[in-house]
C-alpha cells in the first residue's frame, strides 16, 4: 500500500519560529513537533509494510489556533494520493489533549475515505521517551509566561514613550531615547522610527 504523509504545526511568533523547511528531514531537525510525527508515520508505514511516496510539511499562519490556509494544501494531497490509490496519513494531536480539532484541517478530511488518523502516542525519538502531552502542556506554560512579560514590556514602553511625546520629542528622538534605556520591543528588537510610530498609532 502506497502513502502520503501530512505534518504541521502552529508558528511560535515570540521565538522567531515563523518558517519551516520543505523537506521532512530538514524541517524535523528544528521542530520536534515535525520531528514527532516524521518518527510516528514512517514507524506505522514501516510497520503495516507499506511505502511512503510522498511528505508534505506545513506551517499555519497562526500561534494560536488552526486557519483556512491549510486546506488547500491537505485538499491537494488528498487529490493526488487519490490519483495513486495512496492513503493519506497523519497525527490526530486532538485525541491527545480532548482539545477541539483543527476546525479547517477537519473539514478536508472528515468525508475523505482516504485518510488515516494516528493516535498522539508516546514515541522513542532519539533514545528517549517523548510525550506530546508533556510537550504541548510545557509549551503553553512557556508562552503563557511570555505573554505575560510582553504585556509588563508594552506598559514600561508606553510609559516611556507618552512621557517623552509629551515633551514633544520627535519619532526618532524617542527611539534613540528608549534604545538608550535599554528598552526593546515587545518582539525584542530595538526601536526605529518607525516602530514607534506603529507603536503609538495601535496602543
Amino acid at each position: 500500500m502506497d502513502f502520503f504523509a501530512f505534518f504541521w504545526t502552529l508558528p511560535v511568533n515570540w521565538a522567531g519560529f515563523t518558517t519551516l523547511p520543505e523537506n521532512a528531514d530538514a524541517a524535523a531537525k528544528v521542530s520536534r513537533t515535525i520531528h514527532y510525527q516524521v518518527e510516528v508515520v514512517r514507524r506505522w508505514v514501516n510497520e503495516n509494510n507499506g511505502s511512503l511516496r510522498r511528505e508534505v510539511v506545513f506551517m499555519d499562519v497562526r500561534p494560536d489556533r488552526g486557519t483556512d490556509a491549510i486546506q488547500s494544501e491537505i485538499s491537494t494531497l488528498l487529490v493526488e494520493a487519490q490519483k495513486t490509490k495512496a492513503d493519506v496519513v497523519l497525527v490526530d494531536f486532538s485525541e491527545a489533549f480532548g482539545w477541539r480539532p483543527h476546525g479547517p484541517l477537519f473539514e478536508m478530511i472528515r468525508d475523505a475515505k482516504n485518510c488515516l488518523l494516528l493516535p498522539p502516542e508516546s514515541t522513542l525519538i532519539d533514545g528517549k521517551i517523548w510525550n506530546p502531552v508533556d510537550h504541548f502542556r510545557a509549551w503553553r506554560e512557556v508562552d503563557y509566561a511570555h505573554q505575560l512579560a510582553k504585556d509588563d514590556i508594552k506598559h514600561a514602553a508606553m510609559s516611556a514613550v507618552t512621557d517623552l511625546k509629551a515633551d514633544g520629542a520627535s519619532y526618532a528622538t524617542i527611539a534613540s531615547r528608549l534604545n538608550d534605556m535599554g528598552m526593546k520591543t515587545v518582539n525584542g528588537r530595538v526601536w526605529t522610527a518607525d516602530n514607534v510610530r506603529k507603536f503609538m498609532s495601535h496602543a
